[in-house]
């Protein structure tokens, strides 16, 4: 066989290894095989020509990287990847802890309280008489200020300022009225 020919046979060896590599699993056995065999046919290539040899190279710098970067895109999609690799979580809430303490701070989204000091952008605020850590959404927040919770980060509130108007229940006493509304004017068609 002329050195072409096994130049053009290691270079396909040396594929095959590549692909089984992602495979078998074989603690890097293939891989090695695979290494030699792409050197073999680089030397083998250069002993059958210039041209030759420089395009087994040019292959084999073009093929490798190209099969690294499609295993490593579309291998773990694969079944066999499926089984060797470990999956990643298909949402955040997969991996969040299952705490009440957790949990429970979503309950907490648009309910209001007030800060219990300054906050620039970090702090605490007290709703329903419970202090929780928060952070503010972008602006300072006074102390005292009233606060709404926007959403939950990393076991922390993220609140804004409350600017809502609300209504007030009014105690009957204040609503009483405490003289009269109109002065008291005649009536001049009032029989007299």
């Amino acid at each position: 066989m002329s050195p072409l020919g096994w130049a053009i046979l290691l270079f396909i060896l040396g594929l095959i290894f590549l692909a089984l590599e992602f495979v078998v699993p074989s603690s890097g056995a293939l891989g090695a095989m695979c290494a030699l065999s792409f050197v073999a046919a680089i030397f083998v290539g250069f002993l059958a020509g210039r041209v030759t040899g420089a395009a087994i190279l040019l292959a084999v710098c073009l093929v490798v990287p190209t099969a690294v970067a499609a295993a490593v895109r579309w291998w773990p999609d694969t079944p066999i990847g499926r089984l060797m690799l470990i999956q990643r979580p298909k949402s955040p809430a997969e991996v969040l802890p299952e705490t009440l303490a957790y949990r429970g701070l979503r309950e907490l989204v648009g309910r209001r309280g007030q800060a219990r000091g300054l906050m620039v952008p970090s702090g605490s605020v007290l709703i329903d008489g419970k202090t929780y850590d928060a952070i503010s959404e972008g602006l300072p927040i006074e102390p005292h200020q009233p606060i709404i919770v926007v959403g939950v980060s990393t076991q922390r509130l993220i609140v804004r300022p409350d600017s809502t108007v609300r209504a007030e229940l009014a105690t009957p006493e204040a609503v009483a009225p405490q003289g009269p509304l109109v002065p008291d004017i005649p009536d001049p068609f009032a029989e007299a």
